[in-house]
């Protein structure tokens, strides 16, 4: 994902993305945002959800010592897959829809798209699959 829209996922959600610049040892956030910009829409619609309620998590259990964090974000076989360090099922709910969301949304710009084979399996609109076939990329 570009370096902008990254950034900008961290500031405005903080306590999601709290280790987004943490060590490797701990997290796979150290890494960003592993998908291309298509789903950053996508991202952002959860993030605002989950953020709510991790706040929500904190006034709850304020001597808690971990609060749930995103662990890894990240495009697999296709879709989005979005990670936590700990959730509730409410949360991975939120995730569940937006990872079946992933399956038809181009992860290169964010229209309309579909699941395609061809090498590496990839959600993509008809002009994007277009181009990577004309580019001859996988």
């Amino acid at each position: 994902m570009d370096n902008k829209l990254d950034e900008a996922l961290v500031k405005n959600f903080p306590n999601l993305y709290a280790d987004r610049n943490g060590d490797m040892k701990s997290t796979l956030m150290c890494w960003g945002f592993e998908c291309q910009d298509g789903w950053e829409p996508l991202i952002r619609e959860l993030s605002e959800k989950l953020e709510k309620l991790i706040v929500e998590y904190k006034k709850e259990y304020p001597s808690a010592e971990h609060s749930p964090r995103a662990m890894q974000v990240k495009e697999k076989y296709g879709t989005l897959r979005f990670y936590m360090t700990t959730s509730t099922a409410e949360m991975e709910s939120l995730i569940d829809e937006a990872e079946s969301k992933s399956a038809k949304t181009c992860e290169d710009c964010g229209a309309i798209g579909k699941l395609r084979g061809g090498g590496w399996l990839r959600t993509l609109c008809n002009k994007c699959e277009t181009e990577r076939k004309e580019k001859n990329v996988w």
